[in-house]
């Protein structure tokens, strides 16, 4: 394969691609920072890497594991829909993916029990798993594979990124040899291909049900979706929770061959209210929760009977500007405004410190294309910023920023910020269901935003930047640039990871420039957990439960 990281097919055949093999496949897709993030062992459980090699006795088995998640509301739940980091770690309890990464860095069967590359990477076929069954009873076929990937591509889903360079899906891209038995032809060698088909935030072939699809409808599916994973979901009322109980069908099983999941069910409700979350989990009203406000923090490492989990943060967060309102449609404008924007001191405000305060999107985790001299473009420089506005004609402009609850400590506090320099700024507070509507339909002046929890540069800034009309399914600042366009393109063409290194530098230092967003910071990735609850692994940004029990 010419990826410039000697990977041969056999080294990419199934049944468990190894760990030497992994990294380097991790490299080419941009996400070796896992490997400092991912513990060893596990069992061979069908879930997606929080596997752990302890296991309850029969008498721990059971019981309900109380989950609070710091948002407004839950509301999309169908996996090439979801843009949202906390929604999908609850989906990621419900779907499966083809294949899986675990926690010890090999990629092992998930849906597929194996599989082998030939044509140079360019041809995957899948051995499918017999007997799995979706939560409404129906069989899991090949079929559902390509009804997946062909829905996710013809529908435009964020998603869809990923399977750009598979071929048409109705012109060999993806072929049903028999039931159990699928393949996927790619346009050019594309060894990464295993690691986009896990399952996970932004992956590509989390597999879903056609029958309900077509029974519920898109929007009772997005809410209640059908899955072939260890928690199922019974009931979801959007804003006051949801329901996920053991799927008795799962196909799982832990290294002792028991089934999976140990735990009889999931009951999650979202607590917007940072006080009343830490509260909750402090006075054991829940076993869980999912994030923890970090002006919190100090707390839950000072309660008893409470573990904090932290994990390096793979993410970017910037100021996000509507380029379709003005004054944000300036280039020199949205210059200004980076450059009176003290990162260092947002940080400490909003964030207590735990965060990476940063100019560019490329975080420190992904350590291969970090790099510290990053261009000064957006560097805190007050005078010359307040110049930049004047020449601009942006000084004393009136805008809001819209913010969630969950979020409104930032909020506030880059306000207090740019009023300190002549801006007449709001901040306008609605509910999550509310943002996110607004936020995807343009109908905003300002937002803090940005890449959740994608450890891969392509996944962070592909759906970002590339034009809203041609891949840009999250360019919600819209942003339309031809030099960026060009070098998201080619820097996912480009497998060989030192010239991969310098495209997606050079793509960092035009997005400096140009300012879609200011950027902002890299936030950590903390979660908390009673002392009773076991068998949870924390991987950045995936909360799965498949093997986690609370100790009675």
């Amino acid at each position: 394969m010419g990826s410039g990281n000697n990977i041969s097919d056999t080294d990419l055949s199934g049944p468990v691609v190894d760990r030497r093999t992994t990294m380097k496949l991790l490299g080419a897709a941009g996400m070796t920072s896992l490997a400092g993030c991912t513990g060893g062992g596990g069992g061979d459980s069908g879930g997606d890497g929080g596997g752990t090699t302890d296991v309850p006795s029969s008498s721990q088995r059971g019981g309900r594991l109380k989950a609070a998640w710091f948002t407004g509301s839950i509301d999309v739940l169908d996996p090439p829909y979801i843009s949202v980091g906390q929604y999908f770690q609850i989906a990621a309890n419900v779907f499966n993916g083809l294949v899986t990464l675990k926690k010890d860095l090999t990629v092992r069967g998930d849906l597929a029990k194996d599989w082998q590359v030939s044509d140079d990477g360019r041809k995957f076929t899948f051995d499918l798993r017999k007997g799995v069954k979706f939560h409404n009873g129906t069989t899991f076929t090949a079929d559902d594979v390509k009804y997946t990937i062909e829905r996710t591509i013809s529908e435009g889903a964020p998603a869809a990124a990923k399977l750009s360079t598979l071929k048409p899906v109705g012109d060999g891209g993806v072929v049903v040899k028999d039931d159990h038995t699928v393949e996927l032809n790619f346009k050019q060698p594309m060894a990464p291909a295993l690691i986009y088909l896990t399952r996970g935030p932004g992956r590509a072939a989390t597999i879903v049900n056609k029958k309900a699809i077509e029974e519920k409808g898109k929007d009772s599916y997005k809410i209640k979706p059908v899955g072939t994973g260890p928690f199922e979901v019974t009931k979801h009322q959007v804003g006051s929770g949801l329901k996920l109980d053991a799927f008795d069908d799962y196909f799982g099983t832990d290294s002792e061959g028991n089934s999976l999941p140990y735990l009889d069910g999931i009951d999650v409700k979202p607590i917007p209210e940072p006080a009343t979350l830490v509260n909750a989990l402090r006075s054991g009203d829940v076993d869980f929760a999912n994030l923890v406000p970090l002006q919190n923090v100090d707390k839950v490492e000072k309660a008893n009977g409470v573990e904090k989990l932290s994990a390096p943060g793979i993410n970017w967060y910037g100021f996000a500007m509507n380029e379709r309102r003005e004054p944000f449609g300036s280039r020199k404008a949205r210059r200004g405004i980076a450059k009176v924007i003290d990162n260092e001191a947002f940080v400490e405000t909003a964030y207590f410190g735990n965060a990476l305060p940063d100019t560019g999107p490329i975080n420190k985790g992904t350590n291969w294309v970090w790099r510290d001299d990053k261009p000064g473009v957006q560097d805190y420089d007050p005078e010359k910023g307040k110049q930049l506005l004047k020449e601009s004609g942006a000084k004393g402009a009136s805008f809001s920023i819209l913010t969630t609850k969950s979020s409104l400590r930032g909020a506030k506090a880059m306000r207090q910020q740019l009023n300190k320099v002549g801006f007449d700024v709001s901040v306008e507070q609605v509910t999550s269901s509310t943002y996110w509507e607004r936020y995807e339909k343009g109908n905003y002046d300002t937002t803090i935003s940005g890449s959740v929890g994608d450890p891969d540069p392509d996944q962070s800034l592909y759906n970002f930047y590339r034009k809203p009309d041609d891949g840009g399914v999250w360019n919600w600042v819209n942003f339309v640039d031809d030099e960026a366009h060009r070098l998201l393109a080619k820097q996912r063409q480009t497998l060989d990871r030192q010239e991969r290194k310098k495209v997606l530098q050079e793509l960092e230092d035009h997005l400096i420039k140009e300012v879609p967003h200011a950027y902002l910071m890299h936030q950590d990735d903390i979660a908390a957990k009673r002392s009773s609850v076991k068998g949870f692994t924390h991987i950045p940004f995936m909360r799965n439960f498949h093997t986690t029990w609370v100790e009675k």
